[in-house]
C-alpha cells in the first residue's frame, strides 16, 4: 500500500474535497517552512508530504488509481517533486492573509520570479556614518507595453494544447497497470493560457529587460555571513510575480581588524611620547580625535575608545581599540646618543629594555 495519504491528512477514506481542503489548510499553516525557521528541513519534508497526499487526493482520476492500486498506481517515479503539483492556486488562497499577517514577501509557488544574487563591496567608513548607498543591475521587468500578459491587446486565451489546465499528461500501459507522467505544458510554460496576440515589445514573453537603480540604508550590524533581502527587486515571471534582490556585503575594514562587535586598530607612537605621555590625533571612522597616550605607555598596550566604532543591532557602537606600535628611530645623531646614555645609566636598564623590546 505504501503511504497512506489519508491519515497523513488526517481524514477519513470517504472524505469529501472540501474536508480534504481543510485539514490541508491546517496542515500547511503548521508546517510551511516558512513558518518554521529553527526546523526549516524538517517543515519542507513534512510540507511537501502533505502536498503530495492533496495532489492525489484531489485529483478524481489519481485517487481512483491510488484506492484501487495504492501507491504504485501512481507514477510518481524517483519520487514526487513539485511538478508534479497543480495545486499552487490553493495555496495562495489558504495562506494569504496568513502571510500578509507575518510579513512574507513571496508564497511558495511554482513559477516565482528568479532571485537576483548580488555582492556588494562597501567600507566601513560607510557604515559607520549611516550612508545611503546606490545599487545598479539589469532584471527582468514586467512588459508595459502589455501588462506583462505577452499580448498586444493584453488578452490571454486558454491554450488548446493543454485545454488550459497548464499541464499534459501522457499515459502509457505496462502490464495491468497505467501509468501517467505529468508534465508542464510546453506551449503556455505551465499557465494554462496564451497571449491573443503577440506583443511587439517583449515577443510574447510578457517580459523585458530594465536597467535598475535604487538606494538602500546600510542594515545595523550587518557583517559579511548575512544575506540582505529585498523583496520583490528580482526579476519578473509572468506566472508567478516577482523575485527578491538577495544581497551579501563584502565588507572593506580598512586599516582595522575585526574583534567581535569592536574594532581594533594599529597606531605608531614616537618612543618618547611613549614615555612621557603626549596628545595625539587619530583618524577614526567619524573624523579625527584627540587622545591621550598615557606617561609608560609600553608596545603592545591598548586604548580603548568608547562607541567609536561600528554601529551594533542594539542600537550601541561598538568601540574602537588603538593598539600600541611604539616607533622607535633608525638612525640618530652623536648627541641623541650621549642623553641615551645617560638616561640609560640612571634608569638602570629600563629604557634599555624598552629600546630593544
Amino acid at each position: 500500500m505504501g503511504k497512506d495519504y489519508y491519515a497523513i491528512l488526517g481524514v477519513p477514506r470517504n472524505a469529501s474535497k472540501e474536508e480534504i481542503k481543510k485539514a490541508y489548510r491546517e496542515l500547511v499553516k503548521k508546517y510551511h517552512p516558512d513558518l518554521n525557521p529553527d526546523n526549516k528541513k524538517e517543515a519542507e519534508e513534512k510540507f511537501k508530504e502533505i502536498s503530495e497526499a492533496y495532489e492525489v487526493l484531489m485529483d478524481d482520476e489519481k485517487r481512483a488509481k491510488y484506492d484501487q492500486y495504492g501507491e504504485e498506481g501512481l507514477n510518481f517515479q524517483g519520487g514526487f517533486d513539485w511538478s508534479q503539483f497543480h495545486h499552487f492556486n490553493d495555496i495562495e488562497d489558504l495562506l494569504g492573509d496568513l502571510f500578509s499577517q507575518f510579513g512574507f514577501g513571496r508564497n511558495f509557488r511554482q513559477g516565482s520570479g528568479e532571485d537576483i544574487y548580488l555582492e556588494v563591496p562597501i567600507d566601513i567608513k560607510t557604515i559607520a556614518n549611516s550612508q545611503k548607498i546606490e545599487l545598479r543591475y539589469q532584471r527582468k521587468d514586467k512588459c508595459e507595453a502589455c501588462n506583462g500578459t505577452g499580448s498586444r491587446t493584453r488578452k490571454r486565451i486558454k491554450c488548446r494544447k493543454c485545454n488550459g489546465t497548464g499541464y499534459i499528461r501522457r499515459t502509457v500501459n505496462q502490464g495491468f497497470f497505467v501509468f501517467t507522467n505529468t508534465q508542464p505544458c510546453d506551449n503556455c510554460g505551465g499557465s494554462g493560457t496564451v497571449p491573443e496576440e503577440l506583443c511587439r515589445s517583449c515577443g510574447g514573453t510578457g517580459v523585458t529587460n530594465k536597467n535598475e537603480r535604487i538606494e538602500i540604508n546600510i542594515p545595523t550590524g550587518i557583517n559579511e555571513d548575512e544575506i540582505f533581502v529585498l523583496r520583490g527587486k528580482g526579476n519578473y515571471d509572468p506566472n508567478g510575480g516577482y523575485g527578491d534582490l538577495r544581497l551579501r556585503f563584502k565588507i572593506n575594514y580598512m586599516e582595522y581588524r575585526k574583534r567581535g562587535d569592536d574594532l581594533e586598530k594599529p597606531i605608531d607612537v614616537d618612543f618618547i611620547d611613549a614615555i612621557i605621555g603626549s596628545k595625539y590625533k587619530v583618524s577614526l571612522l567619524r573624523g579625527e580625535k584627540e587622545i591621550e597616550i598615557p606617561p609608560g605607555t609600553q608596545p603592545d598596550d591598548t586604548i580603548r575608545l568608547t562607541g567609536e566604532g561600528l554601529p551594533k543591532r542594539n542600537g550601541k557602537n561598538g568601540d574602537i581599540i588603538l593598539k600600541v606600535k611604539v616607533k622607535l628611530p633608525k638612525k640618530i645623531n652623536r648627541k641623541q646618543r650621549e642623553l641615551l646614555e645617560q638616561f640609560r645609566k640612571e634608569e638602570g636598564g629600563f629604557f634599555n629594555n624598552i629600546f630593544h623590546h
